[in-house]
């Protein structure tokens, strides 16, 4: 078979007023296409066939992140060999990160005898052309990343402080207007303000009025499902974690609270953030207050899935939780409404097991001394868990399962 060359264009936010490919990435292969022919022309030791390229698009994401489709797909084409020549527009298209796009330049590449062409940056590692300058590019790249993110979240936390709603949704019992002057109330500077819904807001109180009653999220659910009431213009009835989250928002009582995480990490409550009398409140801090204190009586849950924290949705990376009706399945509950099966418990726990065995407890690389495995077996007498479950945990840093049993282990340690 004959190896294939790779066009690989990328753009972090998709063109809006193109519903097909963004303009970026029609310039982007454009170049690149032009470039195939200057080289073609130059009697190169290497010919690119026009009629075997594959050309690779992620239009929409990040070159700080590696989790790109198109991106995956095309390495992963490399590694079977069917890929020997990668072109791209520049270096920050490949990648924004500079450990990431050393290791390829300089190890990954040269090992497999890929052939790596950065137009704009005049760089073919067939020619072995790799200067001082291209190490400073990437580096560039990644910090103009880093810099934009930074002013970016500097910009929002400044209009947070001075009153502004910087999200682009509004909790359920509110709704967003423009301000045509841009002044509003308390000659606040605006683009937008917080309304209270009259209509929704009547359920919002009503909800609230239950919890204070004793009642938990499942009967409160049920009953707003059975009265028929509107559930929001995105969903298309209650659920019990729905509930949970009207129930838990201090915004309905006037308090906006931000800056609770920061690099994705969570922050402890003294480091977040609060704001009054942007917005009027629907409930009084009272009946919050009790709401809360009665919800949390709830009957306690039973015991979690042993996947419980390390596994996420292939799709949409949210937690898996078991299934409702049937506890042996891990579910979606974000993809769509309701819940999407992905695989069941004792499947995946197999197949986990089954990696762990070869991965790991079949060579001696990782147990020269046996010390880990032995110190693991040790705490397991001493834990409730069985000896697999607590291998699993100490293993495995997590699991992100789609459609069809596909599955990417992240492991703890590695082999």
């Amino acid at each position: 078979m004959d190896n294939k060359t790779a066009f690989y264009a990328r753009i972090s936010k998709a063109d809006q007023r193109n519903s097909s490919i963004s303009n970026s990435i029609k310039n982007q292969t454009g170049i690149l296409y032009n470039a195939v022919s200057v080289l073609n022309s130059a009697n190169n030791n290497i010919f690119i066939k026009n009629d075997n390229i594959q050309v690779f698009i992620d239009d929409g994401y990040s070159g700080r992140s590696a989790r790109r489709p198109a991106f995956r797909k095309m390495l992963a084409r490399t590694v079977l060999g069917e890929i020997d020549t990668i072109l791209v527009k520049d270096f920050s298209r490949f990648s924004r990160e500079h450990i990431l796009m050393s290791e390829f330049l300089e190890q990954v590449f040269p090992e497999m005898g890929i052939r790596f062409i950065s137009v704009t940056d005049c760089y073919d590692s067939a020619r072995n052309n790799t200067s001082l300058s291209t190490s400073f590019k990437s580096l560039f790249n990644e910090y103009y990343c880093k810099d934009i993110s930074h002013k970016v979240k500097s910009v929002l936390s400044a209009k947070k402080e001075a009153g502004w709603y910087c999200m682009a949704n509004v909790p359920f019992g509110y709704t967003k207007t423009s301000c045509k002057d841009n002044i509003c109330k308390d000659n606040i500077y605006k683009d937008s303000i917080i309304d209270v819904n009259t209509e929704e807001a009547k359920i919002v109180h009503k909800i609230f009025s239950l919890a204070a009653d004793g009642l938990n999220c499942r009967e409160i659910a049920d009953i707003l499902n059975t009265g028929g009431f509107f559930a929001g213009r995105k969903r298309s009835e209650w659920n019990s974690s729905y509930i949970w989250s009207i129930i838990n928002n201090p915004f309905y009582t006037g308090i906006h609270v931000w800056h609770k995480y920061e690099s994705g990490i969570r922050l402890p409550k003294e480091y977040w953030k609060t704001g009054t009398g942007n917005h009027s409140a629907i409930i009084s801090m009272e009946l919050y207050n009790k709401a809360r204190q009665n919800t949390c009586k709830s009957s306690p849950k039973g015991r979690r899935h042993i996947f419980h924290g390390i596994t996420k949705c292939k799709t949409c990376h949210k937690a898996l939780c078991a299934g409702r009706r049937q506890k042996e399945f891990l579910c979606c509950s974000h993809c769509q409404p309701g819940e999407l099966k992905k695989i069941q418990t004792d499947i995946l726990f197999k197949i986990c097991l089954d990696k762990i065995n070869s991965e790991f407890l079949k060579q001696s690389c990782p147990f020269k001394d046996k010390s880990i495995l032995t110190g693991i077996l040790a705490d397991s007498r001493q834990c409730s868990l069985p000896v697999k479950e607590l291998l699993l945990h100490n293993f495995i840093q997590r699991i992100e399962v789609g459609c069809h049993h596909d599955i990417d282990i992240f492991w703890k340690f590695h082999p």
